[in-house]
């Protein structure tokens, strides 16, 4: 994706998704502004470029599902399987993760495609792709990543929209195969990471 393109979308998510004030984080810390993922992900004029930029953030990446955590996730691996099909040419099946399991039906807090034999995405040797909307400190993510591990599957990698730097998240951007989109910085501006720059 080229730069023009992807200043675009940087300013498309800032008017969209920063939003400034008093905050409390899911993890509980305070902040003067929120970064409201939903808010960018549902909108018309964001979709199919963030999934194209998602896509192309994931080059190199060998992977065979696509997920991540609920609800953060869902529209952006739902969008991303579209453009796969639509423009790439492969069907991927994708699959959620909640944070707590359902106390009814399967009782499973995972959500995955599965083949008409009834098997399962996240099978032993799988390799899972994670998509995550927002990081502060991982915690929503990290359920995610147990949920692929406990099934005997791999993290081929985590792709994040938009990171904010908070070093209480290292232990993911150290242990695994981390990309993000964006940096939130400290004035709760986006920016690119520089290994993110396009060349």
């Amino acid at each position: 994706m080229d730069q023009a393109t992807l200043d675009e979308l940087r300013r498309t998510l800032e008017a969209r998704c920063i939003l400034r004030g008093d905050f409390t984080l899911a993890s509980g810390k305070k902040s003067q502004y929120y970064y409201n993922g939903k808010a960018g992900m549902l909108a018309g004029a964001a979709k199919v470029t963030l999934a194209r930029a998602l896509w192309d953030l994931a080059e190199g990446i060998e992977f065979d599902t696509l997920g991540g955590p609920a609800v953060g996730a869902v529209p952006l691996v739902e969008h991303m399987a579209v453009v796969s099909a639509l423009e790439r040419g492969r069907e991927i099946d994708t699959f959620y993760v909640r944070n707590e399991k359902k106390d009814h039906g399967t009782e499973s807090a995972v959500f995955q495609g599965l083949a008409e034999d009834g098997t399962e995405v996240l099978v032993p040797g799988a390799r899972a792709l994670v998509v995550e909307d927002a990081l502060t400190t991982g915690g929503s993510i990290r359920v995610a990543l147990e949920a692929i591990e406990a099934a005997g599957a791999v993290v081929a990698g985590v792709l994040l929209v938009a990171d904010r730097q908070d070093p209480d998240a290292d232990w993911l951007r150290d242990g695994y195969e981390y990309r993000a989109l964006f940096n939130v910085n400290l004035d709760g501006g986006l920016e690119l990471p520089a290994v993110a720059q396009p060349a």
